[in-house]
């Protein structure tokens, strides 16, 4: 339920608390009903006809039907037309309707004014010799309420609301989710939690999720309260009441609260800017070693490179070299052949020469050794072209 909705309305039959309350209640006026029922003598007495609500009635006074509202009590509100229920406000008319049965007979005493604005007669209740207005207020279903001129019976219910009050019954329970102190119990508790003290920044900043939203919603009751208190009329009263009896208590200690959670914030905020800083220089630290690492890396991969590279480099000198070397031994060993060729055919021309020598030598000799021939030249000497006669057997030098 919102807060704003437990500040001005009621919340009969939905808490347990509430409903113990009423159970006391009619125990309660069974005894007082049953306590004493010789009768003292009054200013009137009446017979009641009805319960309106938990601070007003219809009797029978004097032969005359009569509304009558009770005098320096004021019940939450139950039947206004323009207003949700009260807090509490049906367990106030249960409570008056176990004590006011139709047809009881009840004292009625009256103060300076004896009818309100709206024509209802003013006046102090008694039954069983025990004034009803007071009752309600030690119940706690009611508050203690001045309007002057009117002030006979507030004494006397003020007594009873303040035994209430100590007692904490009815609208100064705080197990009474929808009363002012059980409103302010519930903001409060989160707000007075011992601070928490989280090792991480997911802790701290959940941490701080959690202390925002409950100073949020203290802020929220507070701001409500402080609508409410100014204001007395039929709609809170009550609730101002309960405010005055407290001596603003509960505010007061709703405010020391939110300070106090207001510090708890600026110094959990400054946690989680420790902790983020710490995170991010962490982070930096740790990219500072990835880039160092990656640099590392680089240098060692551009180190291999140049090896390899290097490496390469030698490797093809070395196979061009070889290549050369080769190529040296080739050409070596084709000139070498090529020598071998040479010198063979150099040596198979000496060869044959050498034979063509010897063999001309040898003819020669054998030519040697041949008796000559006599010249066919008739022209010794003559070497010139030659005229031969007809048959070609002869010649002679030709003109």
């Amino acid at each position: 339920m919102a807060i704003g909705s437990l500040v001005l309305t009621g919340c009969s039959g939905g808490s347990a608390s509430a409903e113990k309350q009423t159970a006391s209640a009619a125990a309660l006026a069974g005894e007082q009903k049953s306590a004493n029922n010789n009768q003292q003598n009054y200013a009137d007495t009446g017979v009641v006809v009805r319960v309106i609500d938990g601070d007003t009635i219809t009797a029978t006074v004097n032969g005359e039907e009569k509304t009558i509202r009770l005098l320096n009590i004021d019940t939450p509100e139950t039947k206004h037309p323009n207003e949700p229920i009260q807090c509490l406000g049906p367990e106030a008319t249960a409570y008056l309707e176990s004590r006011l049965e139709p047809g009881d007979e009840i004292g009625l005493e009256y103060d300076i004014e004896r009818l309100d604005r709206y024509g209802r007669t003013l006046a102090g209740v008694y039954e069983s010799n025990s004034l009803v207005n007071a009752d309600i207020a030690a119940m706690g279903l009611g508050v203690a309420v001045l309007f002057e001129p009117n002030k006979r019976f507030y004494q006397q219910v003020l007594d009873a609301q303040n035994k209430a009050k100590d007692q904490g019954q009815g609208l100064f329970n705080p197990a009474i989710e929808c009363t002012l102190p059980g409103q302010l119990a519930g903001p409060l508790a989160p707000l007075t939690e011992p601070p928490v003290d989280p090792a991480d920044i997911a802790g701290t900043v959940a941490a701080l999720a959690s202390l925002n939203a409950a100073i949020a919603s203290g802020n929220k009751l507070l701001g409500l309260i402080g609508k409410v208190v100014p204001n007395i009329d039929a709609k809170n009263g009550p609730v101002y009441w309960v405010h005055q009896a407290l001596k603003g208590t509960g505010s007061k200690n709703l405010e020391k609260a939110l300070e106090q959670a207001r510090e708890k914030r600026v110094n959990m905020d400054a946690k989680l800017t420790q902790l983020k800083s710490a995170e991010q220089a962490k982070k930096d630290q740790a990219e500072r070693k990835a880039a160092a690492a990656e640099a590392s890396r680089k240098a060692a991969q551009a180190e291999a490179n140049r090896k390899a590279a290097q490496a390469e480099a030698e490797r093809k000198s070395a196979q061009a070299e070889a290549a050369r070397k080769a190529a040296q031994a080739e050409a070596a060993r084709k000139a070498a052949k090529a020598e071998a060729a040479r010198k063979a055919a150099v040596a198979e021309a000496n060869r044959k020469a050498a034979a063509r020598a010897e063999a001309q030598r040898k003819a020669r000799q054998q030519q040697q050794q041949k008796p000559k021939k006599p010249s066919s030249n008739p022209y010794p000497g003559y070497t010139g072209p030659r005229c031969y006669a007809p048959g070609g057997q002869t010649w002679k030098p030709c003109p």
